[in-house]
């Protein structure tokens, strides 16, 4: 891979480039993989010297020295360079300019880049690079760095990526003699992704009102030798500000205000734009001017019109040729080529759409499909779990009914969402906000629940249960064990990857908050002493959002039930074998993730998690939209802004992972349990590329104590919602996602029903398309918009022969033991019916 940038300093006639501006030709080739995250970014990495993915890049006449320091801002390794005997040029460590390497983006949207940096020069700038049709290309400098003797963060956030880029690239260029070292490379995106398309108004700054007297987003730019005076005009058209350009002097050449490189409008091949200014002008020599931008940097395209002089302001609207092939961008303006005064304002670019697209496309294949089941649930499902024979317990204890606590009258059923039938079970306790987890053996653990309601009518102060029970899925029974050290109301049950739980948070008998960690041994199916399990001591709150990390730490996302949020930044690790937490930054919003929703990102193999929503009941606040993303396996995870939530904020929202990797988000509310501000949208989230894609609504508004799982046929049962008049919603609905209406499944047959660490398993597959993934899906267990347990584990596969073989993780940690659905998703998005795996 070979860069050459060369700076042209003046016009040089109809074949010149930008005043002071750059050139540059990368040569790539570039591979096709999949894109998930700036790979490396942390430089940790490394193949022959150099951390993978990243390229020792520059131009220009120095001496580049490159070598690898473990004096780094995180982990073991930073990139030194020294560069030395240095006459022109820069030298920097860029992403790498490929499918694999660079970061993908969004048209329109904005992204904040960062690195960290040491430097002895004040001579550096964080630069990014572009990748569209016309190949890669120099973007812009964001801004200038000054030196820096200790480790300092560099960000900026780039202008709105032109239409048709698709990846970018950066790093941080020095260009002087000296020292730069450089890690932890970051990018995330700083406000919800529009849909795609191009924006109506193209230019930017159009009516010059931001800046100086050079607007903002635009440079003076011509060739000859005129005497030019330039600067802000005393009266605009349009708004306070103008541009004014006089010329004396003048033999030859032209002068103009463009558009900077950053500022470019971004354009198609094959399609028209319509360019308009207003104008006023001394002289009779006036043109609008072209210019475009290719792989090979810019260059003049054509004069579309010339203007005749005016006193007063006239407006000039022209349209641009089709724009050819290898042309990304383009720059124009009027130029002026004799002695006098223009003056210009109000610039527009705007598409000229001859064929105007047809309307988004709807229905099933886009949006899904909800429907409403014609039976009705028995009982109030507070609680729902997916079985390991496909049925699902649906728990509802007293099911918040003082009167049935009173009378004793505690529910639960069966039900089998492919017959639509429900079978009634025998409930011995109020097991209404209690916990629950599945086992390895694919029973599950119930502990706690309801010992008390308040005392008052509205109060707070519920009590919580010491009992805990077995259900068995085989015989639909309830099996007492021993009790749990404390009561707990709202605990929160996590399986750690030796089978055994961890059980955190929720209110004690005497209803003040349980600040133990209990453990249950699975192997004796027992709960452990107090004493025998590491204590921080800390309250937890109701409900925790909690996750299992890859290296058997736990994570607090900041998600809760009731209130505010705990002291500190809001989130933390928790290292229960040594019993310390440490808290994590970024999370926004801290008090306002009351009834969030909270989801480790598929794959698990990459340790995101996102938490989305929520309010505070307590203060009343209305729900609100944020989302906020932490990559666990840095070195020092830290919260980044996410795209907000599609449509209103919202809480009790519900989020469910597909077998497609996406996460659908269904359901809520805006205020505490008022059915008058139910949320009933839904939308997609792509981890992948971090974009948000609405779908169909449940017909039916959902709020608080509602659940939604995904069944192993691939469908989305959503049910429940107990508003603040003390009713309950029990009709079912059942979401048909897109991928159930885009063709043919793939099929699997003769899967093995046990698997276990490490193992490769093999089995038979039918597919029209190519078999794009594997995965291991965890049965969900839901309650409170809740499952820490729910998780998509990837299985590496390759098909021959109509036989797949899929490489189970070695990592306990990523994978519990227990029941999964294994399923396929093929090139198209379509995944299979899911198949029960017993991992252990």
């Amino acid at each position: 891979m070979t860069m050459r940038r060369q700076t042209v300093r003046r016009w040089g006639g109809r074949c010149s480039a930008f005043l002071g501006a750059s050139i540059l030709l990368w040569v790539s080739v570039p591979t096709q993989a999949a894109f998930e995250a700036v790979v490396n970014g942390d430089l940790e990495q490394v193949t022959a010297g150099q951390p993978n993915c990243f390229s020792q890049s520059g131009w220009g006449d120095s001496t580049a020295t490159w070598a690898l320091t473990t004096d780094a801002h995180s982990g073991q390794v930073a990139q030194s360079l020294t560069v030395n005997n240095r006459v022109s040029g820069d030298r920097k460590l860029l992403i790498s300019e490929n499918d694999v390497c660079a970061p993908a983006v969004t048209p329109d949207a904005t992204y904040t880049v960062s690195v960290a940096y040491r430097s002895t020069v004040p001579a550096n700038a964080l630069t990014v690079f572009r990748h569209s049709a016309a190949g890669w290309t120099y973007w812009t400098d964001l801004k200038s760095l000054p030196a820096a003797v200790t480790w300092t963060t560099a960000s900026a956030v780039t202008p709105a990526v032109p239409a048709g880029t698709d990846r970018i690239s950066f790093g941080i260029s020095i260009s002087a003699n000296g020292t730069l070292v450089t890690d932890d490379y970051a990018l995330a995106p700083t406000a919800s992704t529009p849909p795609p398309g191009t924006p109506a108004e193209l230019t930017y700054n159009g009516g010059l009102e931001a800046g100086g007297a050079t607007p903002d987003g635009w440079f003076l730019a011509g060739w000859g030798d005129a005497q030019v005076t330039s600067g802000s005009a005393a009266q605009a058209h349009g708004g306070l500000r103008a541009y004014s350009l006089t010329l004396a002097g003048r033999t030859q050449g032209d002068f103009k205000l463009l558009p900077t490189e950053a500022r470019s409008p971004a354009v198609q091949p094959g399609q028209v734009y319509r360019l308009s200014v207003w104008y006023r002008s001394t002289a009779d020599a006036n043109a609008i001017t072209v210019f475009a931008h290719t792989a090979s940097g810019w260059g003049y395209l054509t004069d579309l019109q010339t203007l005749p002089a005016s006193a007063t302001w006239q407006q000039a609207t022209v349209q641009t040729p089709a724009i050819g092939a290898g042309i990304d961008a383009i720059a124009w303006g009027v130029s002026l080529s004799a002695n006098g005064t223009l003056v210009t304002d109000d610039y527009s670019t705007t598409l000229v759409d001859a064929n105007p697209p047809p309307p988004p496309a709807t229905g099933p294949p886009v949006e899904g499909r909800w429907t409403v089941s014609a039976n009705n649930m028995p009982v109030r499902a507070m609680h729902a779990t997916l079985l390991k024979n496909g049925k699902v317990l649906l728990l509802a204890g007293s099911g918040n009914d003082v009167n049935r606590f009173a009378a004793g009258t505690f529910q639960a059923s069966v039900a089998d969402p492919v017959a639509g039938t429900y079978n009634t079970v025998n409930v011995p306790k109020d097991m209404f906000c209690s916990g629950h987890m599945t086992l390895p053996d694919g029973k599950v653990l119930i502990q706690g629940g309801t010992k008390s309601y308040p005392s008052t009518a509205g109060g707070a102060d519920y009590g919580g249960l010491k009992d805990s029970f077995i259900f068995d899925p085989d015989t639909s029974t309830f099996t007492k064990v021993g009790d749990a050290n404390e009561g707990h109301w709202y605990p929160t049950l996590v399986e750690l990857g030796s089978g055994d739980a961890l059980m955190t948070g929720g209110l004690k008998e005497d209803t003040s908050g349980a600040v133990n960690t209990e453990y249950w041994a699975s192997s004796t199916g027992t709960w452990r002493a107090t004493s025998q399990v590491p204590q921080t001591w800390s309250f937890w709150g109701l409900y925790p959002h909690i996750f299992l990390m890859s290296d058997g730490r736990l994570f607090y996302s900041g998600g809760h039930v009731f209130g505010a949020g705990l002291p500190g930044t809001g989130a933390s690790i928790y290292a229960w074998p040594s019993a310390t937490i440490a808290d994590v930054p970024g999370l926004r919003s801290k008090n306002e993730r009351d009834q969030s929703a909270s989801v480790l990102l598929p794959p698990a193999q990459d340790q995101r998690v996102m938490i989305a929503g929520g309010g505070n009941i307590n203060t009343g606040v209305p729900a609100h939209g944020l989302t906020d993303i932490i990559d666990l396996k840095q070195a020092t995870p830290s919260y980044q802004p996410g795209p907000d939530l599609p449509g209103p904020g919202k809480m009790y929202l519900n989020a469910t992972i597909l077998p497609d990797r996406n996460v659908l988000v269904s359901n809520g509310g805006r205020l505490n349990r008022d059915d008058s501000a139910n949320v009933s949208s839904a939308a997609m989230f792509d981890p992948a590329t971090n974009h948000w894609t609405p779908v169909a609504a449940d017909p039916i508004g959902r709020n608080y104590h509602s659940t939604a799982l995904l069944l192993p046929d691939g469908r989305v049962a959503a049910m429940g919602s107990n508003p603040g008049n003390g009713g309950y919603e029990l009709r079912v609905s059942i979401y048909e996602p897109p991928y159930l209406f885009k063709g043919p499944r793939p099929t699997m047959t003769q899967v093995p029903a046990q698997a276990s660490y490490g193992q490769q398993i093999s089995f038979l597959v039918q597919s029209a398309s190519t078999i794009r993934w594997a995965q291991l899906m965890r049965p969900m267990s839901v309650t409170h918009q809740m499952d820490s347990n729910m998780r998509l584990v990837d299985l590496p596969i390759t098909v021959s022969g109509g036989v797949a073989t899929v490489s189970l993780p070695a990592n306990r940690n990523l994978l519990p033991p227990g029941p999964y659905m294994l399923n396929i998703t093929d090139s198209a998005g379509v995944p299979s019916e899911s198949a029960w795996v017993m991992i252990g």
